[in-house]
């Protein structure tokens, strides 16, 4: 860079008619007081920049934050993360419990829970619906489309096998005591089970 040094001179219109060559003036380096001028105002600003923030530069104030907030991310993240396991797992409950106590008239009623829970769904308020239906409703659905899921209405007795329709109907215990081969037989003869 080149420097430019400039020189003051008296202005004084009855010297510059005399034709003689004024005294010399004190040569002033103008661009030298800048630089320590600006020099001096960066130091104070340092200063009371370190003072205020602990850092020296701004470069170094930009850093420290920008690690801050790459930190506060991270938390945030992780609460996110956190909230949401929880929630996932609140749901799951929710449903599960809603499901086993809707189908009390089902035979097994962890089935029941298993084949409608990809359908469930928890609101805002906790309440849990099944394809927009009220559970008691889907699983009384599920059960009058699928019967041999619903337990046997009415009084089936002592428990002994009944003989309804030429005895092809057995209960549970009756037809789990049969070896496989009768089982067989009482399925393909039209045997129903109870």
């Amino acid at each position: 860079m080149f420097r430019v040094k400039h020189s003051f001179r008296n202005a004084d219109p009855a010297q510059s008619g005399s034709g003689a060559t004024p005294p010399a003036a004190p040569v002033i380096d103008v661009q030298t007081q800048i630089n320590q001028a600006l020099a001096a105002q960066q130091a104070d600003f340092a200063a009371q920049l370190e003072k205020a923030t602990g850092h020296k530069d701004i470069g170094a104030l930009t850093e420290a934050q920008l690690k801050a907030q790459g930190k506060l991310q991270e938390l945030a993240d992780a609460k996110a993360a956190e909230a949401t396991s929880y929630k996932s797992k609140f749901e799951q409950a929710a449903i599960g419990n809603a499901l086993l106590s809707a189908a009390s008239e089902a035979k097994d009623a962890d089935l029941v829970k298993d084949l409608l829970a990809g359908k469930a769904a928890v609101d805002e308020h906790g309440v849990v619906t099944i394809d927009g239906k009220p559970v008691a409703d889907a699983v009384k659905a599920l059960l009058d489309a699928k019967p041999f899921l619903a337990k046997a209405q009415g009084d089936t007795g002592s428990g002994a096998p009944t003989t309804t329709n030429g005895g092809k109907t057995l209960t549970r215990a009756a037809f789990d005591q049969l070896s496989p081969v009768e089982r067989s037989t009482h399925i393909n003869t039209g045997g129903t089970v109870i």
